[in-house]
């Protein structure tokens, strides 16, 4: 079955997915971030002041989350999902009213939590739960709406910005997740997600046996040394790449690039991503997320030793292709591997610790990168450093891969 064939079958489920991470934008840095200048004026703040209030709102999602997230093991997917909605538009409709810091500051929390955070954990949750030999493409397909609100979203959000200014646009978006995400979430699921998974509309009476073994409780995985050997490789993209990205115009200056380039470079992310999402999607369902967890950070890798030894313009052009490999192929390889690893009967409960960790590490990069920027170091310190991580994952990662042969693909 190609994937044209695969999206079609289970054309519900896959668009439930695809919505969610879509919609999960709103809530993300890179959509955030373009409504900063008219925080910093409507509240008379600095940059510094917002970088600190916009960490604690992470971290205080983050933490948050691990609680929050475990509750899809336990509520019907529909409910819980139309509940992340709810808590979803208030949040924008709080951050939109905001008057005092205080009520920003909630927003916001709201805003990465239900936005950032859960949204993308029920879709990935969703995929790898009710999907078995073919989890790598579910997971693939549904975070193309990753790649669909990283294309679109910036421009029209930043051009309506211009027309109804900040507030009247959080207004805009909120009244937009308000009528489509609900409406979206409530004709896919139908009455029971099941119903359109791949065990329900498949002849192969063995899918549902695959699953069978040990389903580890969350308490188990914290004991499971092979947790902690992934942790860094799974949060190595999101925690660097947000650094680079928060920090580009200061890597422009390093480099000697004009600052027109590193924003016309994130197409070639875009590209590499989405593409590198499909594939590494096909991949899994071929050899397993086990087997693929120690290359996927490779290209990250690759491109890190260019930007270290390259000043060339084209050079940022190629870092961003490789980053875009990497981070398209983390969010698939990383879901499937706990589903593999620990079953699925608790996998919500497990993934969201893991988001936890991811959520905490994007809120430190900012903090770390811009302490050693402030320290006077050169970036090529964060550069070395970046590569030093990366290396240290792999060779992590690489422990997970002799697991690999009990897992069948």
């Amino acid at each position: 079955m190609n994937i044209l064939q695969f999206s079609v079958r289970y054309k519900r489920l896959i668009l439930f997915g695809f919505a969610l991470t879509f919609f999960s934008s709103f809530g993300q840095t890179f959509l955030v971030s373009v409504f900063v200048p008219g925080f910093l004026e409507a509240f008379n703040i600095s940059n510094a002041y917002f970088g600190v209030l916009y960490s604690v709102a992470t971290l205080g999602s983050a933490g948050i989350l691990a609680w929050a997230g475990a509750l899809i093991d336990r509520v019907p997917l529909k409910r819980y999902a139309l509940m992340v909605a709810a808590g979803y538009v208030v949040s924008l409709l709080f951050v939109a009213s905001s008057q005092w810091i205080w009520m920003l500051l909630a927003g916001l929390l709201g805003v990465r939590l239900f936005g950032q955070g859960l949204c993308g954990h029920i879709a990935h949750t969703a995929m790898a739960r009710y999907f078995i030999t073919l989890r790598g493409r579910a997971l693939s397909l549904s975070n193309l709406g990753f790649s669909l609100g990283e294309a679109v979203l910036p421009v029209t959000v930043t051009a309506m910005i211009g027309v109804i200014g900040w507030r009247m646009g959080w207004t805009v978006i909120s009244m937009f997740v308000m009528l489509f995400l609900p409406l979206l979430i409530m004709a896919t699921l139908g009455r029971d997600p099941r119903e359109h998974s791949e065990s329900a509309m498949s002849d192969d009476s063995d899918l549902n046996t695959q699953e069978t073994g040990h389903q580890w409780r969350r308490r188990l995985v914290l004991r499971d040394m092979r947790f902690y050997l992934m942790l860094p490789g799974a949060v190595a993209s999101p925690f660097l790449l947000t650094g680079f990205f928060l920090y580009q115009t200061q890597l422009a200056v390093f480099k000697g690039w004009d600052f027109d380039i590193m924003a016309s470079a994130f197409i070639a992310f875009a590209l590499s991503k989405s593409g590198s999402s499909l594939l590494s999607g096909s991949l899994i369902d071929r050899f397993t997320a086990c087997r693929l967890f120690p290359f996927f950070l490779i290209p990250l890798l690759a491109g890190f030793f260019l930007l270290i030894h390259f000043s060339q313009p084209l050079t940022v052009f190629a870092f961003m292709f490789l980053a875009g490999i990497s981070m398209g192929a983390a969010s698939n390889i990383t879901t499937s591997i706990f589903a593999e690893l620990y079953g699925t009967v608790n996998l919500g409960s497990i993934r969201s610790m893991m988001t936890m960790f991811m959520v905490i590490s994007t809120a430190i990069s900012p903090v770390l990168f811009g302490f050693i920027l402030d320290a006077g170091h050169p970036f090529s310190v964060i550069i070395n450093g970046s590569i030093a991580f990366v290396i240290l994952s792999v060779i992590l990662a690489i422990f997970v891969y002799r697991q690999s042969g009990n897992i069948t693909p």
